[in-house]
């Protein structure tokens, strides 16, 4: 057994059938499945545990369920991350659902690059209603997945990720307080420090709908963001151009503006605009905002 995959689960009765027969029917199946119940209050442990009894997946046959009060994501996966047997971690999200041949492409990449002790690969979003992003933008160059992590031109689901497990314990696993960007901060602190793969074909398939965390966290969204880029802005000094850095910040403040204003708090949208512009004062979008904000002042 050389990967563990760690599955959070909250809640998650109305699409975990989904994500585990995408377990059981991966072509790689030397795998155990670490599955963290984060104090559920549905169905959702007994149905993991009735479809893992059911299934000859050897996959499912591995199921360990451990059960936590609820803390939260990050919390969950450092529970599983702890637990975890394999040398290499693969990260799942009760929503999100891997292709067939996912584990197998990722282990191919990893044992071709032995220098690089990450991997993620291109993913496709989808949606209820039928439509699908491809979203192919990332890089074999860790600096250049630094750089877009950075900017904010490359999003890397947990689920598209392998990593080798003594790296996730290194780096401190997902820091809670800064949920929900605890993803970015945790790739951000890979990019920062070690080689990377990178697969260009659509591995995973990362589920958008009305009740995910990005749906319902607009505002903290870009509150945790703005913390994770003072956090990470020395750090990557010497490779990502201070441009792209101010651009970022110009980005986050311009969105917690258009938050504030979509609540109806006019002063603290003309503050957040000011900020952006202070990082980017060429900017017209931002100029355009600020302008629009004191016009129809109340």
């Amino acid at each position: 057994m050389q990967i563990s995959i760690i599955l959070p689960l909250y809640n998650g009765a109305a699409f975990i059938a989904e994500t585990l027969a995408s377990l059981a029917a991966q072509t790689l199946q030397d795998a155990e499945l670490i599955v963290v119940n984060d104090g559920s209050t549905d169905n959702a442990p007994q149905l993991v545990e009735e479809i893992c009894r059911k299934s000859p997946a050897p996959i499912l046959q591995s199921l360990r369920l451990l059960t936590q009060t609820n803390q939260g994501v990050a919390a969950a996966r450092n529970t599983g991350i702890a637990a975890a047997r394999a040398a290499w971690i693969a990260l799942l999200d009760q929503d999100d659902l891997w292709r067939p041949h996912k584990l197998a492409c990722q282990w191919q990449a990893v044992g071709a690059t032995p220098q690089a002790v990450w991997h993620y690969s291109a993913f496709t979003r989808f949606y209820a209603s039928g439509r699908e992003v491809h979203k192919i933008n990332g890089s074999t160059d860790r600096a250049e997945t630094l750089r877009r992590l950075v900017a904010g031109e490359l999003f890397i689901p947990p689920a598209a990720a392998l990593v080798r497990t003594e790296v996730c314990r290194a780096v401190g696993g997902f820091d809670s307080t800064i949920i929900p960007s605890d993803d970015w901060d945790f790739f951000l602190k890979l990019a920062e420090q070690y080689d990377v793969a990178y697969t260009p074909s659509c591995l995973v398939r990362f589920r958008s709908h009305p009740t995910s965390t990005g749906k319902r966290q607009r505002r903290r969204i870009f509150e945790m963001q703005e913390q994770v880029l003072q956090r990470h802005a020395p750090r990557v000094a010497a490779v990502v151009p201070a441009r792209l850095v101010q651009h970022r910040f110009a980005n986050i403040y311009w969105h917690l503006g258009r938050e504030a204003a979509a609540e109806g708090d006019k002063a603290a949208a003309r503050a957040w605009f000011r900020r952006a512009l202070s990082r980017h004062p060429t900017r017209i979008k931002l100029w355009h905002s600020l302008l629009t904000s004191i016009i129809t002042r109340a």
